[in-house]
């Protein structure tokens, strides 16, 4: 689906409809504010992206791949890259997906991001995303509620894109902070095999944000420094402050992986602790069976010559020697202080 956003002289956001994509015409060399369009491809098919990328905005072919790269659904989204070429800034980003905002579902973690591919030229912005997000819809609220300024072009709407798509980890960060508590709590107390699968999903719910932030931080690195010329040095500051979030952020992943990894020990270790407590009573027990074991195996061998065998006693001193026996043992091992 093609949606086509212009923004006229006074800064105001207006729709295009999608059939006249073909007779639309970008204009590069004015500056001011009329003629800013945005064009956002969601779920395009292949027959949209020929007239968008081919006829209307002709890009790269390395470009053209990696924008498709994503409709094969056994991929994973392309890793966040930033590449500048004369005619476009062109951005990959790895926004969270929609269905993936809280930590304890850690279930398809192979598609807890997606990929948003981004064009950005001094008069035009163009956003390339397989399924839906957030975060443009939120954009384009926003857009529809305020009025461009005079000096703004391509690069604030995409400045807003990516300030969105970074400040969507602190929910996710703050919850996954609250379950790290709880697992804290149960680990020590009642460690289990299920606290195990939850530590390690968990473990990779972490190494995916940060390696995804951890490459966006560097983009934004980039773009903070006032690289590119597609970015307004009036824009620096913008991309330094969503810097400034993505930093902290790739601070707290860095902090909860250091989290998930006492907390696996820790497991682990109690684990261990349970298990040692368990065949200390095992074993205990069996030392303490094992002197009536050796007794009953001698008066159970069949030999006519046994003295005790045809003595009236001789049973009742049997289990008197077994259970002499094993209460001098289970003395030894309090004196040791073994138990």
């Amino acid at each position: 689906m093609i949606t086509i956003h212009e923004f006229n002289e006074h800064g105001q956001l207006s729709l295009i409809p999608a059939d006249s994509i073909q007779q639309l015409q970008l204009n590069h060399e004015d500056s001011s504010v009329s003629g800013l369009i945005w064009i956002d491809l969601e779920n395009s098919t292949i027959e949209e992206d020929e007239i968008v990328f081919e006829k209307l905005f002709p890009i790269h072919k390395l470009t053209l791949e990696d924008i498709s790269y994503l409709r094969d659904v056994n991929k994973k989204p392309h890793l966040p890259k930033v590449e500048e070429y004369p005619e476009y800034l062109f951005v990959i980003l790895n926004p969270l997906c929609d269905d993936f905002q809280h930590g304890r579902k850690v279930l398809d973690i192979d598609h807890a991001t997606t990929q948003l591919s981004v064009f950005i030229s001094p008069k035009l912005l163009i956003t390339h995303h397989i399924g839906s997000l957030v975060g443009i819809h939120e954009v384009r609220a926003y857009l529809e509620r305020h009025t461009l300024k005079s000096n703004h072009s391509a690069d604030f709407i995409f400045h807003l894109i990516m300030d969105g798509i970074i400040d969507r980890y602190q929910p996710l960060l703050d919850s996954l902070e609250e379950y790290f508590n709880e697992l804290e709590e149960v680990v020590f107390v009642a460690p289990g095999k299920s606290k195990l699968q939850d530590l390690i999903g968990l473990k990779r719910v972490i190494n995916v944000l940060r390696k995804t932030l951890i490459h966006e931080k560097e983009i934004l690195f980039r773009l903070s420094r006032g690289e590119f010329q597609v970015i307004d040095e009036t824009r620096v500051i913008y991309y330094r402050d969503v810097y400034d979030h993505a930093a902290r952020f790739v601070e707290l992943v860095e902090s909860s992986r250091e989290m998930i990894s006492d907390l696996l020990q820790a497991h682990l270790s109690s684990s261990s602790n349970k298990l040692n407590e368990v065949m200390k009573v095992l074993t205990i027990i069996s030392i303490l069976i094992l002197p009536m074991t050796v007794i009953s195996g001698i008066y159970g061998m069949n030999f006519e010559n046994q003295p005790e065998v045809h003595w009236q006693y001789g049973y009742p001193m049997a289990l008197f020697l077994m259970l002499l026996t094993s209460f001098c043992s289970y003395k030894f091992f309090k004196f040791a202080r073994w138990i």
